[in-house]
């Protein structure tokens, strides 16, 4: 039995996960805020390559881009301009389509990627905003739930998967893979939640929770690239695609997370 794309994944994976680490835990904070808006800042980019591939040009993808970035920031660190903030990647969609194509395609070029757009910089606040006060644990917790249960998916799939989930979105994607993705995420929310101050119970429905609202990230993001007709939202990281490639699970499930510790009184 054959893992396609293994080695290369883990090529990135290795190097990719131990640079997280050193940000969260070895540098100043506002590493960490810079990670998140940089991130927040490429996911901006793709999401407005894939919404209007031949209706903006690059400065106008770029501009989108930096409000995306400073939009997260506002958000992780709750200033009083988040909510205003929040609307620059829409202004920016809005007049740069508006200029170079006017009224056609509107719906698509600038609701699809405004909200894009907007859904991706505050996915990525918010993980800044769990950094910032719950500490790099927490968001260990969001990332183990998206990357253990996507390891689990795909080694159950490969190994196991034969009823497909649904198949006009994501035709690799079976129920096999999404109960043992659904498994890994309960198992990776438990061993990095061991680390936290988190009793054992909300580390259990966050992983369960976050294992689903994850996996409809992932179909969501899935929906959009077959809809661009695109395999991948770009190729940033190589065997992993792009930004939403890798984060599309993770930018679901920090709100998720975020809720579910305010619910059981971890956070204020």
């Amino acid at each position: 039995m054959t893992f396609p794309k293994l080695s290369g994944r883990l090529l990135v994976a290795f190097p990719g996960i131990a640079m997280f680490l050193v940000v969260l835990f070895k540098l100043p904070v506002i590493w960490g805020l810079f990670l998140f808006s940089t991130l927040s800042l490429l996911a901006g980019f793709e999401s407005a390559s894939m919404c209007t591939p031949r209706g903006l040009n690059s400065v106008s993808r770029i501009l989108i881009a930096l409000f995306c970035g400073i939009s997260s920031y506002f958000i992780a660190v709750e200033h009083v301009l988040q909510i205003p903030a929040l609307m620059l990647p829409g202004a920016a969609v809005t007049i740069t389509v508006l200029y170079s194509s006017g009224p056609e395609h509107s719906r698509r070029r600038m609701a699809g990627t405004a909200g894009l757009a907007s859904l991706y910089a505050m996915g990525f606040g918010l993980m800044g905003r769990l950094f910032l006060n719950t500490g790099p644990w927490v968001v260990l917790v969001v990332l183990a739930i998206c990357w253990a249960g996507d390891s689990a998916a795909y080694f159950v799939g490969v190994s196991m998967g034969k009823n497909k989930l649904l198949p006009k979105v994501s035709p690799k994607k079976s129920w096999e893979g999404f109960f043992g993705g659904l498994i890994g995420s309960v198992a990776g929310s438990l061993a990095v939640g061991h680390f936290t101050d988190i009793p054992i119970i909300p580390l259990l429905v966050l992983g369960f929770a976050g294992g689903i609202a994850g996996v409809f990230g992932d179909l969501f993001e899935s929906a959009l690239k077959r809809d661009a007709g695109v395999k991948d939202s770009g190729s940033i990281l190589l065997g992993h695609g792009g930004i939403l490639d890798r984060f599309d699970s993770a930018v679901v499930v920090a709100p998720v997370a975020l809720v579910i510790l305010y619910l059981f009184g971890i956070i204020a």
